[in-house]
């Protein structure tokens, strides 16, 4: 009977040990997880300030080129405005020139038609009268 009870105590001696080598199997992985998850929290932390107030500094530096480029861009889009403007009122000057200029030339044009009527009545029938231009 001790050999029944040798063999019972031996089974329950390798199923505790082999309880307890699994319990610190499973302790030292929860271990290894915690401490690199810790470490890896504390790295992030560390880190994170001077990160972050480079970004700060980035999105300050980018903020202060989209506004100085919202001003050029405005000030560019204004002088094109007023470019454009003196453009329309040069043209409009031209434009008004070239009408009272081709009024004149139609006046001098049927001032010497008559002319010409009156000193020849038989050279105008002759002669073709003048073309009017085209406008």
């Amino acid at each position: 009977m001790t050999d029944q009870y040798q063999s019972h105590f031996d089974g329950i001696t390798a199923r505790a040990a082999a309880s307890r080598r699994d319990r610190f199997i499973v302790g030292l992985l929860l271990g290894l997880i915690l401490g690199g998850g810790w470490t890896l929290l504390w790295a992030i932390n560390r880190s994170a300030p001077p990160a972050t107030k480079d970004l700060q500094t980035s999105e300050q530096k980018i903020a202060a080129q989209l506004q100085s480029l919202q001003q050029t861009l405005a000030s560019n889009h204004a002088e094109a405005k007023q470019a454009f403007a003196s453009e329309q009122a040069e043209t409009k000057r031209l434009s008004d020139q070239v009408r009272a200029l081709d009024s004149k030339l139609d006046a001098l044009q049927q001032s010497f038609a008559s002319a010409q009527q009156q000193s020849s009545p038989v050279s105008s029938e002759l002669s073709p009268a003048p073309t009017k231009r085209r406008r």
